[in-house]
């Protein structure tokens, strides 16, 4: 009996009917495969011309409707700390580009003369979730008795204010008033956002699934980045589960310009 299973198992032919269905099911494999777990993330490396593009986007109505789709960019905690730990890399660059209607942004490992010594590329979030739950952050403190170094208190963010700075520049987008004045300075567009290494690493220290880099407008009417330590599910990292404490937040207050030299690549 055995043997006679065997043989009818090999010699038995698909019919053309079930050629389709097993090429059918193959297919669906591959388009299932190649999405992401999130049809609302998408990966990006920014190129010389989304660069370029960006200093002549028109920030019109598209823009703006597009960029309000945008709730954070990911940057992988363990590639950041790859990053930072670099031998020599001084500072980080968060680097602006242009695709679709929408900022792109990719961070720049940079050493003591300006040398470029590694890449991370941001993962564009687009959920609406989050963007919701970014109101916890009013509720949220810092641990005042922690002790930080001069550089760490110089560019820490009260979770309050950077609730209040990102929900500014979500008001912004509905208005389309002025939007080029927020992105630039003295008729130049920001071009990226420097910041120490030093500050980066700690962040990544925490150990935390992503940094997210949120668009806020300042109270000078600037556009800045801020840096939140963010949970597997892109929630507000706290200390612990039950504190009310987040972990640091940290704004990156350096553009270029008027901060380094804009007509270098």
């Amino acid at each position: 009996m055995f043997s006679k299973i065997n043989y009818l198992k090999i010699n038995t032919k698909p019919t053309s009917t079930m050629k389709k269905i097993i090429l059918g099911a193959a297919v669906m494999f591959l388009m299932v495969s190649c999405q992401k777990d999130n049809s609302q993330e998408e990966v990006n490396a920014i190129s010389k011309t989304e660069k370029e593009n960006w200093l002549k986007a028109d920030l019109n109505t598209e823009f703006a409707s597009s960029q309000k789709q945008v709730t954070a960019y990911l940057f992988p905690t363990q590639e950041l700390d790859k990053l930072v730990n670099t031998p020599n890399v001084e500072e980080v660059r968060f680097v602006l580009g242009y695709a679709d209607n929408t900022i792109q942004i990719e961070v720049v490992g940079i050493d003591e003369s300006g040398k470029k010594l590694g890449i991370v590329k941001s993962v564009v979030l687009k959920d609406i979730s989050v963007q919701n739950n970014l109101v916890e952050l009013k509720k949220l403190t810092v641990n005042t008795a922690k002790k930080r170094s001069l550089l760490l208190n110089e560019h820490i963010l009260l979770p309050n204010y950077a609730f209040t700075w990102i929900d500014a520049w979500q008001e912004k987008l509905n208005t389309v008033s002025d939007l080029d004045e927020a992105l630039s300075y003295e008729g130049t567009r920001f071009r990226y956002y420097s910041l120490e290494a030093a500050v980066v690493k700690e962040m990544t220290s925490k150990k935390s699934a992503n940094v997210g880099l949120f668009l806020g407008l300042n109270q000078k009417g600037k556009v800045t980045t801020i840096l939140v330590n963010l949970d597997k599910n892109n929630g507000i990292k706290k200390t612990s589960l039950t504190s009310k404490d987040t972990e640091d937040v940290y704004d990156a207050t350096r553009p270029c310009p008027p901060n380094g030299d804009p007509d270098k690549p």
